[in-house]
């Protein structure tokens, strides 16, 4: 993990050195900017893994009312069921195992970011609004509220609008992690919480424009 922590560190001290040489000397302000950098750099630069990915995800989704009409059609014979499958994602451009590799990807680097901003010492007694300082947990519990929400509404997006089982399994599984951040949000320092919930925006914004452009182009080629 060291082999991304460390450079991605030398990156966050830059934006810091950048930041506070344009003359921002209020830590409050100057220290959400270099998560906010950070995180929207980061964010943009694996941006083509993150097209990847919702492609994947959106179309899959779209499959899903297809797939389960096979699955109940051919639910006794599994060898039928597994060509016609197949034969249904090569139709619609879709393979499965698509949005598996970007996560994988994306993952130790968003570990590495995670630790990156874990071990700023300068957020020590700097306070951001309500939080007395960035390296305390938010007592009030307000972050760990917007991390909850961002992290459902982020996962809400990419839900496919079907009724089908595996629809229904998504859905509680991001209630599920959308609650489970709420709880490690308290315990973690504000600086962590602040840089999840501006990754999930970031992120929201993506998926929103990734989205539509999907569906737009799908529009197109129903009217061709």
């Amino acid at each position: 993990m060291n082999i991304l922590v460390k450079p991605l560190t030398s990156f966050f001290d830059l934006i810091n050195k950048f930041v506070t040489g344009i003359g921002i000397t209020n830590l409050s302000v100057a220290y959400f900017l270099d998560i906010f950098i950070f995180t929207l750099i980061i964010r943009f630069l694996i941006l083509p893994l993150t097209i990847s990915q919702t492609k994947s995800t959106v179309k899959m989704g779209e499959i899903q009312p297809k797939l389960k009409e096979l699955q109940d059609k051919y639910k006794n014979d599994p060898q039928k069921l597994q060509q016609k499958q197949m034969e249904l994602y090569k139709e619609a451009g879709v393979n499965p195992l698509a949005g598996c590799l970007p996560v994988l990807v994306q993952f130790p680097i968003f570990i590495a970011m995670y630790y990156v901003i874990y071990n700023f010492k300068g957020f020590a007694g700097v306070p951001f609004l309500w939080v007395p300082s960035l390296s305390s947990p938010d007592k009030y519990f307000i972050l760990p509220i917007l991390s909850g929400v961002t992290t459902f509404l982020s996962g809400l997006m990419m839900q496919p609008k079907t009724d089908d089982p595996s629809a229904k399994t998504q859905k509680q599984m991001n209630i599920f992690m959308s609650i489970f951040f709420v709880y490690i949000s308290y315990k973690f320092s504000a600086a962590l919480v602040l840089y999840w919930i501006i990754g999930n925006f970031i992120q929201m914004l993506q998926q929103y424009f990734i989205i539509n452009k999907i569906k737009h182009k799908d529009q197109e080629m129903l009217i061709k």
